[in-house]
């Protein structure tokens, strides 16, 4: 057919050339109406289809617009009754849930709703982590009790104050409603810092061969020693983060710690040994006790040393004086023979979040 009908085209005969354009002319309506009319019918699916697409994507956005909405919400104190966006963002209904999951963990449901009755729910969990500033204007801080044998030159604010003996200390101030961080709370702060690391593969560092500590992940327990001579000197370099327990300087010969302005952040107990001596400002907390005595003063009257047990105790007892501040959950113990200074946080000195530095971390996002 084809091969007769290029024949045509090419070698019309006498007094036919017009019969064959009019043939091909009629093959090529042809075609086109076989052609056109699913082509048609396609563009029309498709631009349905775009207009769906169009109308979810307003959607979420809505929906997401109720999520930022609900994030001001807590960053502002505001948190438990269901409301709607006044504004009806891309004019759609916006309605909005945020439910206090507790240890500063919130979920927000925002659902947009179109006209058509068309609707898209996100449901998102997030963590707050406000500032805890608040624990650094007391010497002593604890949400359970305080057993001080030194001198403290500070406030000193607990929990409980009842004193018994041997603890009997007269100026401490109950307050049942600390502003307390929740483990969630503080190992998110932390983790941030290292979770593009990869995991520090050994149990100890010898800080004879390995002086500069940090940034650090560790998935395990982990010991900090001077194998060398004594009197070698180690300084952090970033967020030391471990998740089981630490020990510093309970073995092998003496060493001086430098925190230089960083953060110890262990999820397991911290014990400090008589081998390591404490320099500089910055931060040694646990999820679980501490244990401090390092073998002389921790810090100087220009320093700030942070120490914190979130849901433990803390254990005190330098060969030394002490400069900065302790927080426990549970109890803050402190030994005779020292002196406890509230010294004032220099700007930089700590990574801890702090006035100006809280953050909403997103948990999870999901589109429904």
């Amino acid at each position: 057919m084809m091969a007769k009908l290029k024949k045509m085209l090419t070698h019309p005969r006498k007094n036919e050339s017009g019969q064959g354009v009019l043939a091909m002319v009629l093959i090529l309506l042809m075609l086109g109406a076989i052609i056109l009319t699913p082509l048609l019918v396609f563009m029309s699916t498709g631009l349905k289809a775009g207009g769906v697409y169009e109308s979810k994507m307003q959607e979420f956005y809505a929906a997401d617009a109720g999520v930022e909405d609900a994030i001001w919400q807590i960053n502002n104190g505001n948190s438990g009754e269901a409301y709607f966006l006044p504004e009806e963002p891309n004019d759609r209904n916006v309605s909005v849930t945020i439910q206090d999951k507790g240890g500063g963990i919130y979920k927000i449901v925002s659902t947009a709703t179109s006209n058509s009755g068309g609707n898209t729910t996100i449901e998102c969990y997030v963590l707050n982590i406000p500032s805890f500033l608040n624990l650094f204007d007391n010497a002593i801080t604890s949400n359970g009790t305080v057993c001080v044998k030194g001198d403290v030159n500070g406030s000193v604010v607990a929990a409980d104050c009842t004193n018994t003996q041997p603890c009997e200390y007269a100026n401490c101030t109950t307050n049942t409603t600390i502003n307390w961080p929740s483990k969630e709370q503080l190992s998110a702060w932390y983790w941030d810092r290292v979770k593009d690391l990869a995991p520090y593969s050994e149990d100890h560092i010898d800080i004879a061969t390995d002086p500069i500590i940090g940034p650090l992940y560790r998935n395990g327990t982990l010991d900090i020693y001077n194998g060398g001579s004594a009197g070698e000197n180690a300084t952090l370099n970033g967020t030391v983060y471990v998740t089981s327990d630490l020990t510093i300087g309970t073995t092998e010969h003496d060493f001086t710690l430098n925190l230089n302005n960083q953060t110890i952040y262990c999820e397991g107990n911290i014990q400090v040994g008589g081998k390591c001596t404490i320099s500089g400002s910055g931060c040694i907390i646990a999820i679980g006790d501490v244990d401090f005595s390092p073998n002389i003063a921790a810090g100087s009257e220009n320093d700030f040393v942070f120490i914190m047990s979130v849901e433990g105790e803390v254990f005190l007892h330098p060969s030394g004086n002490f400069y900065g501040a302790i927080a426990g959950e549970a109890d803050v113990r402190l030994q005779p023979g020292y002196f406890l200074k509230l010294t004032a946080v220099g700007e930089g000195d700590v990574n801890f979040p702090t006035e100006g530095m809280g953050m909403m971390k997103v948990l999870s996002y999901t589109i429904k």
